[in-house]
């Protein structure tokens, strides 16, 4: 969840693209709309701080969102809602109450319900969680991190520390509130099974954006003491240190979902979510600005490529904000696994890092239709009813024209499409060539006036606003010859 987060760590609030993806689609089967509410106490200072309020009333949330969207839908076509997350740090008995009172809203409103898991984040409530064992280290010598590093904002957040995604403890854990969580849902759709609205389950999102996080004092990746339990050690360290480090998320995934299919949760109903910068973005961002730019691609993204949100037990879930490349990148990994049925975990028509600066977004219906046509089976938004009038996420999802967009999908209409191509790459001379304009121009203006400058540079200022580096690199060329 990132309501004012640059993109992944914070490296490129550049672009503002559309997105697309060709392809085939899955075999047709029953797709959701649904809105992500968040509920429950919170229990601890880092919830508090990380995730907006929620709401005062779950059913009037519901309610509202019914009386402005819903339409009788086509066949396959869901409205729904998503509450979440359910953290460790809600109590037993507050996870119970809040899935069963989702059922009921569910019967009552005909309106799909799924519940949004929270993996390993907000865990303040389970002490025995807070030891030496089901922490991670900095390094191969075992000193715990200082926290987790959220960086949901401009402003990165400190959070509980970072778990060991495979000590004993946290396995522990995870099968518990699995088996709890099975427990409560089977109940419900006993209850949906017993009205004859078995469809109105949407099923459950495993994770919120998994991933082995970064310490927040140190910036460091993590990960040295997962790594150990697998018998590695700074004598002995894995031939792929990043590499390895994705197979922890993946297998953290995959044993989340695992657990929660032998609770009886149906494996076609359980969807994984996982969050990556794209490739083509972070090239870019590697030469436009490579000082900052240091790490490997896997570092960039806390290890946790598209690949990790796949296994034997659960559909693929990702966070799908308007970013260059992303979904054509994702495309690629779907077709890898033979097309499967895939969720749009949380995501909606505006870039996070948009967001913060008060952009517009997108156009809603594009957005979709990026989605739904080509195998999504869920999308998930994010921003209904979320602060203010003023908040940019409520903006983009609470507004006519997108209310007119969902009302579209439900009604089983075709939807159009915003395709976008990945940005282009700059050469490795344009950065320098901008930097010698930047050094020379001033003392050449003062000089000699600004002359055909007084075009070729807003010119070029534009074509750089514009990722069109190509045409740009011809007019600093154009430039610099008249510098010289």
């Amino acid at each position: 969840m990132k309501f004012y987060r640059p993109l992944i760590g914070g490296l490129l609030p550049l672009l503002f693209c559309g997105m697309a993806l060709a392809g085939q689609a899955a075999p047709e089967a029953t797709r959701y709309l649904a809105f992500q509410i968040f509920t429950g106490a919170f229990d601890s200072a880092e919830m508090r701080q990380s995730l907006p309020p929620p709401p005062d009333s779950l059913r009037k949330t519901v309610e509202g969102i019914r009386s402005r969207v819903y339409v009788a839908g086509a066949p396959g076509r869901r409205l729904g809602f998503i509450p979440g997350p359910l953290a460790f740090d809600n109590p037993d008995e507050q996870v119970r109450q809040l899935i069963a009172t989702s059922f009921d809203i569910a019967l009552q409103t005909d309106m799909a319900v799924g519940f949004h898991i929270d993996d390993s984040m907000f865990w303040g409530r389970l002490k025995s969680l807070n030891l030496p064992g089901n922490v991670e280290w900095l390094d191969w010598s075992g000193k715990p991190g200082t926290g987790r590093r959220l960086d949901w904002s401009s402003r990165p957040l400190k959070i509980l520390a970072q778990l060991c995604v495979n000590s004993e403890g946290v396995r522990e854990e995870v099968k518990k509130r699995a088996a709890l969580i099975g427990d409560e849902v089977q109940r419900g759709l006993k209850r949906l099974h017993d009205a004859g609205k078995d469809e109105l389950f949407i099923g459950v999102i495993a994770g919120w954006e998994t991933q082995i996080g970064k310490d927040f004092d140190t910036g460091k990746p993590l990960g040295y003491h997962a790594l150990t339990n697998q018998g590695f050690s700074a004598a002995h360290p894995p031939a792929d240190f990043e590499g390895a480090r994705r197979d922890l998320v993946r297998e953290f995934v995959a044993f989340w979902a695992e657990s929660l299919v032998k609770a009886g949760i149906p494996k076609d109903k359980i969807y994984s979510h996982i969050a990556f910068m794209s490739e083509s973005l972070f090239r870019l961002a590697q030469r436009v600005r490579p000082k900052q730019m240091t790490a490997s691609y896997l570092e960039a993204i806390n290890a946790t490529p598209p690949s990790a949100a796949f296994s034997p037990f659960n559909h693929p879930g990702f966070s799908t904000y308007p970013q260059a490349g992303h979904l054509e990148q994702l495309q690629g990994e779907l077709a890898r696994h033979g097309n499967p049925p895939w969720a749009s975990s949380e995501g909606t028509a505006i870039d996070p890092a948009m967001a913060e600066q008060a952009g517009p977004g997108r156009d809603m219906e594009g957005y979709l239709g990026n989605l739904f046509n080509h195998g999504a089976r869920l999308v998930n938004l994010f921003g209904w009813g979320v602060g203010d009038e003023h908040n940019p996420f409520r903006k983009v999802a609470e507004a006519d024209a997108s209310v007119a967009a969902y009302r579209k999908f439900l009604k089983g209409e075709e939807l159009k499409e915003e395709p976008m191509p990945a940005p282009e790459i700059p050469s490795a001379e344009l950065p320098q060539k901008m930097h010698e304009i930047q050094r020379r121009v001033r003392a050449y203006v003062d000089k000699n006036g600004p002359g055909r400058l007084s075009s070729l540079m807003p010119r070029l200022d534009e074509q750089m606003k514009q990722q069109k580096f190509g045409a740009a690199e011809k007019t600093a060329d154009e430039v610099l010859r008249i510098l010289k």
